[in-house]
């Protein structure tokens, strides 16, 4: 097959600051087997205006009420058609000929293809790769996923399932561990992918955040020993970042 059929689904809830560009790169690209799918979450600002601008190049939209945005990648993924699956947050970008460039790596028998992405921090006005790797296994310390700059196949999808509903913070990362144990066959892309928008360092850590890590760590076989050995590399990470912050704060 010379052109897959990619899949992109954006998904959004009040995002009209940054949703425009992000739509603009998606439906600008040079590359004509192309499904987008947007999943909005019944916005209630000035998204729902942007999206009806481009509705004749958005293959599939629904706006309603979701249970997170697990729920709304989900509900793209049924939608899909696509031979292969990307997610585009609404406060990213695509870069120009990025689904050109992943189509040129297809091949059968491979579940998860994983490009690079730009990191950009707006508070410091700077840039920088992020390249993933594949260390997902039980206790998954020092792992990289560049979730938005995979793409996977919709047969890989119903082979080790969606995003968990109930998992908030951590959807992304639980999806590559099962990945990783269903031994999905991954290939690295010398592809940039997209734009992140980076947010500021958080001053805390919620407690439902670090009982989901525990429950990421157990669901997928580790034991109590290593949830407790993985939260606390989270904590300590997580000051590491703040101090960080406070000393290079721009």
């Amino acid at each position: 097959m010379n052109k897959p059929k990619i899949s992109i689904i954006t998904v959004c809830f009040n995002s009209e600051k940054n949703l425009e560009q992000c739509i603009q790169s998606i439906v600008n690209q040079d590359y004509d087997n192309l499904e987008y799918i947007v999943v909005d979450g019944g916005s209630t600002d000035g998204t729902l205006d942007i999206i009806n601008k481009y509705r004749d190049k958005i293959s599939y939209f629904v706006s309603e009420p979701d249970k997170g945005i697990s729920d709304a990648f989900n509900k793209g993924i049924r939608a899909a058609t696509g031979d292969l699956i990307g997610i585009i947050n609404s406060d990213d970008f695509m870069m120009p000929e990025a689904l050109k460039k992943v189509a040129a790596e297809y091949e059968e028998g491979v579940d998860v293809y994983r490009g690079y992405e730009l990191l950009y921090y707006p508070t410091r006005k700077k840039t920088k790769a992020e390249y993933p790797n594949n260390r997902f296994g039980r206790l998954p310390i020092g792992n990289c996923i560049c979730h938005e700059a995979a793409f996977i196949t919709k047969q890989t999808y119903e082979k080790v399932g969606l995003y968990k509903v109930d998992f908030k913070y951590s959807m992304d990362l639980d999806l590559f561990m099962r990945l990783y144990q269903a031994k999905a066959v991954h290939k690295f892309i010398d592809v940039c992918v997209l734009t992140f928008r980076v947010g500021g360092a958080s001053s805390t850590i919620s407690k439902s955040y670090l009982e989901e890590r525990k429950r990421l760590i157990i669901e997928n076989g580790g034991t109590i020993f290593d949830a407790f050995i993985y939260v606390n590399y989270h904590k300590l990470k997580q000051i590491l970042k703040r101090l960080v912050f406070l000393i290079w704060p721009k």
